[in-house]
């Protein structure tokens, strides 16, 4: 149970800044962290405040796009000098 190592982390350190590198350091999964601290801040033995995180993360199109460029780069960059017949292009 993670209990022991989030209160023996607690009481001389008196708060976990954040549960995911905490998760990490004691290789313990971050959900049974999250329940642990939810049931003991039930019981009133610790204080808890929720802190939400959002992530942006490139989907596979946008990694491409980062590699070759958008596909309004890439018609732009296909147009030679000269110029070129849409039909062509």
């Amino acid at each position: 149970m993670a209990e022991e190592p989030i209160l023996g982390y607690i009481q001389p350190n008196k708060e976990i800044k954040d549960l995911v590198e905490f998760a990490a350091e004691k290789n313990i999964d971050h959900n049974e962290i999250v329940n642990v601290i939810k049931s003991l801040y039930d019981f009133r033995y610790i204080d808890a405040e929720d802190i939400k995180r959002e992530t942006w993360v490139l989907m596979d199109e946008g990694k491409t796009y980062t590699a070759t460029g958008s596909p309004k780069f890439q018609l732009f960059n296909a147009i030679p000098p000269e110029g070129i017949i849409k039909e062509e292009l």
